[in-house]
Parts: structure tokens; C-alpha cells; sequence
């Protein structure tokens, strides 16, 4: 009766944590995020090729390789918002707040009656990267969004029993359309749904029938859907194919020297190095001797720098448990993360973005341990959300072009790989 009372206490308990997170997670998104009525970074690019895309069809030069929905939707933003900072920017403040919450319910499908959820969902909460890249319009966040709303509505399936298929269909269906990232991820996740209903002698012949249509016919008519401008223009399947097969060839061709501002990209260091070492760097607009704007981008070092670790010791540990759930998060991870390995492209920070959903989970469950094996798991666990908040507090109005002094700063500014001006 009270291991009962326990276990419901921290269900309570982490709703409530978990509110206040998500909405600390949508203020550090949503604080100042559109008084910087100019362009940021790549938005020249991602808002030209939106209305490009919206008004005639077709993109300009830049783009036409990747999926079109990220574009429709800042398209979509931009008609209802106005061609402005909200237009321009609303829908990643959306997208990258609901990240959140999706991590969070993802994790007490995969962890239930822990800890995990909760230090997972505040690791990306209060990521000063992932905030910064969920105040401009990065396709990485919506794409995240997507696969994220896939797995929680696929586990919902293959977990709680309850008929959430056609909806993951149509979320896989949405991360195709939106950005590339997932091609192994999205089939690896399928692969543990089927292994789950196989496990409880669910598999039956209508299973097969339905997932074949709801997680293969279905995303492949809303990826085809997102397409319906090109389409109108003509073309038929035959040459859409040819047209994919050809941005795969422009793609591989790319190098440093396509970019103007390859000095800049370059200081966010290559995809092996996100989880190594720390890495800071960003742009600056003094306002006098002592003062100035910012925005400064890193990876996080204190709690990326963790997350290799975390993944060996969660494999061991679930490994040695036989427990496919926990395997799950650090399989997709490798997943992911060897797509952008293996490119044979420049890979630039941002897309890091991806990864994090599975590194955090990774690493709170590395903490969850940890804090088992010492007994402290109250104080491991205050200790980390404090952590964890304090180091955003502190990096967010660099982030956020927000007017600081210097000062407080210099020990940022002194490990700068890169300070350009906006």
C-alpha cells in the first residue's frame, strides 16, 4: 500500500515539475524573440524560400533539395502573423515548447515510474542551444516536433493498446515532408512496435494489414500530399523520383566553399566533436565599452559533454535487464546520429537538434541510476534540476540578443571560437 502511495506520488509530483518546466520552456522561447525585427542567421534563406514557395510553387535556387513542408508551414505563419518577426519566427517558438512536452510523455511510456521524463524534458527545456534555434525558423525544430509526435503516438499503440496508429501514420508522414533526418530512425521504430506485439502473441494477420497501411501507404501519401504544388505544375511521379534521386547527387556535392559564411559554421565544430568538447560561438552587437547584444550558440558543455558516457552505461545496463524499451533511446540515437556521420556533406550545428531528445533521455536515465546506486536520489535529482536551470539563467540572455554588461560574461567570451557581427 505505501510502495503504491510512492509511486503515485511521483507521478503527482512530476505533472506538477512538469508544467512549471513547459512553461519556463515557452517563456525562454517566447522572451524577446521578436524584437529583433531582421533576419537571423539562416532565416534570409528559410523565409524567401516560404514565400517563394507559398506564392508560386517553387523555391528559388536554394532549397529545392529538401522536403517542402517546413517552408508551407512558415509560409502559413507569414499569411496569418504578416511578413514580421511573429510571422517568421511563431511557429519554432510552438514547435520547440511542444518538444518538450512530447519528451516528457515519451519517457513515462518508456520509464514509467521514474525520474527519467522529468530530467529529460528540463535537459531540453533549458538547452541554451535548443532555445536559440527554437527562437529562428531552423527546420530542425518542426522536424524534431514531427518524429517526436510519431514515436509518442506509436508507443501510445503499442504500449497502452490504444488506436493511435493512423495518427503516428500521419506524423511519420509529416517528418518525411518536413527533413530527411530519420530514414533510419522512422523504420527502427516500426521494427520495435512490431517486436512489441510479437512479444505479447499480438501479431496477427490484421496487425500486419494495418500497420502496412497506416505506417507505410499513409506517410507515403502525406509526403507525396506535400508535394501537391509540384505536382500541379505537371510532373509526374516518374520525374519526381529522378528530381530526388538529383538533390541526393547536389546534396553529396556540396562543400565549405558553397557557404559565404563557412567561417561561422565551421566554429560550431564537426559532428564528431558536438559531444567531446565545448564549443561556443556566435554573433555580438556592442553597445558601448561595457555593454552589448548577443547571440551566442554552444552545445552545452556540462550536460552534452555527459551523454557518451550515458549511452554506454544505459546499453549495459539494459542489455543485462534484456529490456528492448530501454534499448530503444540509444539505438535511435546511434540512428540518427550515424546519418549525420556518414554524410558526405558539411553537417553544421543546428542539426544537432535532432539528436537531443534521445541524448537527454539517455543521460537522465544514467542519472536515475546513478542516484539508485548511491541512494540520494531526491538530492541527485534537486541537484540536476537546479543545475540544469541555473546554467540556462545564466546563458539566456546571450542566447536572446537581450542588452547585458560584458563583465559577467568574459569567461563566455574568452573560449569564443567565432565572433561575428549582426
Amino acid at each position: 500500500m505505501n510502495e503504491t502511495h510512492s509511486i503515485d506520488s511521483i507521478f503527482i509530483s512530476s505533472w506538477k515539475l512538469m508544467v512549471m518546466v513547459l512553461i519556463l520552456a515557452a517563456v525562454f522561447r517566447l522572451w524577446g524573440t521578436f524584437d529583433l525585427n531582421e533576419y537571423i542567421e539562416d532565416e534570409t534563406l528559410h523565409v524567401a524560400y516560404a514565400k517563394s514557395l507559398g506564392t508560386y510553387g517553387t523555391t528559388e535556387n536554394w532549397g529545392w533539395h529538401h522536403p517542402q513542408l517546413s517552408g508551407l508551414i512558415v509560409y502559413g505563419t507569414i499569411r496569418l502573423f504578416g511578413d514580421n518577426p511573429v510571422g517568421w519566427r511563431s511557429s519554432n517558438i510552438f514547435f520547440g515548447t511542444a518538444t518538450v512536452a512530447l519528451i516528457f510523455l515519451i519517457g513515462r511510456l518508456l520509464y514509467p515510474a521514474s525520474a527519467v521524463p522529468l530530467l529529460a524534458a528540463t535537459l531540453l527545456a533549458f538547452d541554451p542551444h535548443n532555445i536559440y534555434i527554437s527562437r529562428t525558423t531552423f527546420v530542425e525544430i518542426p522536424v524534431t516536433f514531427f518524429f517526436l509526435l510519431y514515436l509518442y503516438l506509436l508507443f501510445e499503440y503499442t504500449e497502452n493498446k490504444r488506436a493511435t496508429l493512423p495518427l503516428a501514420g500521419l506524423a511519420m508522414g509529416l517528418t518525411m515532408g518536413t527533413k530527411a533526418y530519420f530514414v533510419f530512425a522512422i523504420p527502427l521504430a516500426v521494427l520495435y512496435a512490431v517486436y512489441r506485439m510479437r512479444q505479447r502473441g499480438e501479431l496477427t494477420s490484421q496487425v500486419i494489414v494495418d500497420f502496412v497501411v497506416t505506417l507505410l501507404m499513409l506517410p507515403i501519401a502525406v509526403y507525396l500530399l506535400s508535394w501537391v504544388q509540384w505536382f500541379g505544375r505537371g510532373y509526374t511521379l516518374l520525374e519526381f523520383v529522378q528530381m530526388k534521386m538529383d538533390s541526393v547527387w547536389a546534396l553529396q556535392e556540396l562543400n565549405m566553399d558553397n557557404f559565404p559564411n563557412r567561417d561561422y559554421l565551421g566554429a560550431g565544430g564537426k559532428p564528431w566533436e558536438w559531444f567531446i568538447k565545448p564549443l561556443f560561438w556566435g554573433h555580438q552587437r556592442l553597445l558601448s565599452n561595457e555593454e552589448g547584444l548577443f547571440l551566442i550558440q554552444s552545445n552545452n558543455p556540462f550536460f552534452r559533454l555527459l551523454v557518451l558516457p550515458s549511452l554506454f552505461a544505459t546499453v549495459v545496463y539494459a542489455w543485462k535487464k534484456h529490456s528492448a524499451r530501454e534499448l530503444l533511446p540509444p539505438f535511435l540515437f546511434v540512428s540518427c546520429y550515424l546519418l549525420i556521420l556518414l554524410a558526405r556533406r558539411p553537417i553544421f550545428s543546428y542539426s544537432v537538434t535532432v539528436l537531443l531528445p534521445f541524448a537527454y533521455l539517455a543521460l537522465a536515465r544514467a542519472v536515475t541510476l546513478s542516484a539508485a546506486w548511491i541512494n540520494r536520489e531526491k538530492q541527485v535529482y534537486a541537484c540536476f534540476l537546479a543545475a540544469t536551470f541555473i546554467w540556462c539563467l545564466y546563458m539566456f540572455p546571450i542566447v536572446s540578443a537581450r542588452p547585458v554588461p560584458l563583465a559577467p560574461f568574459q569567461p563566455i567570451f574568452s573560449v569564443l571560437r567565432f565572433m561575428g557581427n549582426f
